[in-house]
């Protein structure tokens, strides 16, 4: 606030006291008036303009100081009122036993939240024992049921269910993303083919060609298993969305600035309708394509939004029908935590 501001709203709070001052010193000059005949002005009018002064100066000292004392309530209720009056503090102790009142129920939704965290949780983990015994099971029968549709089709589902579980415990680790993460420079190339290797069943069967460009000492600052997700995420919906036409192709590619590296993933896939383009980040939203597409469930590329965002790397996404998907990442090369 502006020191003109600040005179303002203490003429402001203040102005029935000065005007009881300036009658009080129209009515000294008057009686000094009357009391001598000399018509002197000068002295009583110095003395009452000196006590206004005063009286306004020291008035708009004590409310900047009440003004600091509301800042200081605003971030916590544990504050210093001593230097103000009895009706200042009244205001002031109202501030902090609302602080105090919202603290508890914060800390009680708060209990309540991880409560219920850790319950999901702890049943996602008891579901995914179950998935982990229909795998072996279904391991164990196939040499007695080879080339059973049935057996295909619980393997297929199982493995969905098992991808919508993880993804559903990667939520909730998001919200203790601090606690479960270390930045290091890795090397991109690596990090890169890791998920490419990994997804080589699902480039097969889409009949898509990984094409990576990437320098072999091309180093990031990132945490290698968060960035591994997020790659995943991604190369995954590349492939997903990739057309079923010969030499079609995902390329990932680099591009090395000055302070950051940029790294591409390119699909010739069916494209994002500009529609739903702004909208491919938002929690639960799958769009046209994912309408169409069983698998797709509207979480995998708002967590790798929220993830860069707290990992302090950026995501940018362009498409165009028909042609197909760009996603890129910039990462950083130095470490600036």
């Amino acid at each position: 606030m502006s020191l003109m501001e600040l005179i303002i709203k203490v003429l402001r709070r203040k102005s029935i006291e000065l005007i009881v001052l300036l009658i009080n010193a129209l009515l000294i000059v008057l009686f000094y008036n009357l009391l001598y005949e000399n018509n002197e002005v000068v002295y009583p009018l110095m003395l009452s303009g000196f006590v206004i002064l005063t009286y306004f100066i020291i008035a708009t000292i004590r409310y900047r100081g009440f003004l600091e004392k509301l800042k200081e309530s605003i971030v916590s209720p544990d504050y210093n009122n001593v230097d103000v009056n009895s009706n200042e503090k009244e205001i002031l102790y109202t501030i902090s036993d609302i602080h105090q009142n919202y603290l508890k129920e914060i800390h009680t939704l708060k209990q309540s939240i991880n409560d219920k965290d850790n319950l999901f949780s702890q049943w996602i983990h008891n579901m995914k024992t179950s998935i982990t015994v229909i795998s072996l099971a279904c391991e164990k029968s196939t040499p007695y049921t080879k080339d059973n549709k049935y057996i295909d089709d619980i393997k297929e589902e199982n493995n969905i269910l098992k991808k919508n579980l993880e993804e559903a415990l990667n939520v909730l680790r998001l919200e203790d993303f601090s606690r479960d993460y270390i930045t290091s420079s890795c090397n991109l190339r690596e990090l890169v083919n890791d998920v490419v290797n990994n997804k080589k069943r699902d480039f097969i069967y889409k009949g898509v060609f990984p094409k990576v460009d990437i320098h072999e000492r091309t180093y990031v600052y990132t945490d290698k298993k968060w960035c591994g997700y997020m790659l995943d995420q991604i190369i995954s919906n590349a492939i997903k969305y990739s057309k079923n036409a010969k030499a079609n192709k995902i390329e990932i590619y680099e591009k090395n600035n000055i302070d950051t590296i940029e790294l591409f993933i390119k699909d010739e896939g069916v494209g994002i309708t500009k529609e739903d383009l702004s909208r491919v980040f938002d929690p639960f939203f799958t769009g046209v394509n994912g309408r169409k597409e069983r698998s797709a469930t509207g979480i995998g590329l708002y967590m790798v939004r929220s993830i860069a965002k707290k990992l302090e790397h950026s995501v940018e996404i362009e498409s165009e029908i028909g042609v197909g998907t760009q996603v890129k990442i910039i990462f950083n090369k130095q470490d600036i935590y």
